[in-house]
């Protein structure tokens, strides 16, 4: 069988001390709309060492500000894919120097990503990857399932499901082909995104920022003689998947395994899976338009469902 494989309080500081009990009272029956403050004023001080401004946010206060102030950029990227420093501090309403500091930390942290060419910025592939697994652990999988029957039993091929996970393409279902000699995929298995067609697929459809980020720190393992390891022809042939909307593998992971795949989009336009039909070279190649036909068109059908249950 073949295989495709706080700082301390000080309690004694004078200037720290609570207003004493008839201090209170006057400013509770006088004033009470001033009293609270003064009150917690004074507290903030002997718990903190410093002395907390009415209406200052408290600490767990500026976390979830902090945590919108992300959120709220990230959403940006979501909507416009590649911005600006200017770009995001308007559309996020955000002062362009706290904009900096966030997407700083966000670059630094891995999860954005710098354009060379136009110096703008975009989410890296980590981030897409995260995103389209959470969708797909359920949703892709349900949706593509009778598809996938149809497909295996149209070609008689073994067909496979797949999303992306950093530079991995990563099955989460398949069917099998009914011949002895087939290609063999298990749910949960990682394969490596540039020597398969599934992965080619999911990688054509990334940010080209993001792929040469990552690539730039990356080596490309050979597993055969027609495996791509160079990024530079690797970043070439995923525009040519791009440009056909479809991609082709031929014995670049195992010897005499071919296979052809098609992007899944949801209903944002976003690929977040592929499918793909894969057994011997020697049956495989000769029929190889008709499976690209046949894997397209299984794309396209699951793609239409996805997108109405994403709006619905």
């Amino acid at each position: 069988m073949l295989h495709f494989c706080r700082v301390k309080s000080n309690e004694n500081d004078e200037g720290m001390r609570l207003l004493d009990t008839s201090k209170q009272h006057w400013l509770y029956s006088l004033h009470a709309w001033n009293a609270i403050p003064l009150r917690r004023t004074a507290i903030s001080k002997a718990r903190t060492g410093r002395i907390m401004r009415h209406g200052e946010p408290q600490e767990g206060e500026k976390t979830v500000q902090i945590v919108h102030r992300i959120a709220s950029v990230l959403r940006a990227f979501g909507k416009q894919g590649l911005l600006g420093i200017t770009d995001l501090s308007s559309e996020t309403g955000l002062p362009k120097s706290t904009t900096h500091r966030l997407v700083t930390a966000l670059v630094n942290e891995g999860l954005l990503v710098q354009d060379e060419d136009s110096h703008k910025y975009a989410l890296s592939l980590h981030v897409t990857a995260l995103g389209a697994s959470i969708l797909n652990s359920h949703t892709v999988r349900k949706t593509a399932r009778p598809i996938l029957m149809e497909l295996r039993d149209q070609t008689r091929e073994s067909v496979h499901l797949a999303v992306l996970e950093g530079l991995e393409a990563v099955i989460i279902d398949t069917e099998d082909s009914y011949f002895f000699v087939r290609a063999v995929n298990v749910p949960g298995q990682h394969l490596p995104a540039h020597a398969v067609s599934t992965g080619k697929v999911l990688l054509a459809y990334q940010w080209e920022t993001r792929l040469r980020e990552i690539l730039a720190h990356t080596t490309l393992m050979r597993y055969t003689d027609s495996t791509i390891t160079d990024p530079r022809l690797l970043l070439e042939e995923l525009r040519i998947v791009r440009q056909r909307g479809y991609a082709i593998s031929q014995s670049e992971l195992e010897e005499g395994i071919d296979a052809v795949a098609a992007p899944i989009f949801d209903h944002l336009s976003t690929v977040v899976a592929a499918v793909s039909i894969g057994g011997p070279s020697e049956r495989c190649r000769p029929k190889q338009g008709e499976l690209i036909g046949a894997v397209t068109r299984a794309g396209q059908q699951i793609s239409q469902t996805l997108r109405y249950v994403g709006w619905h």
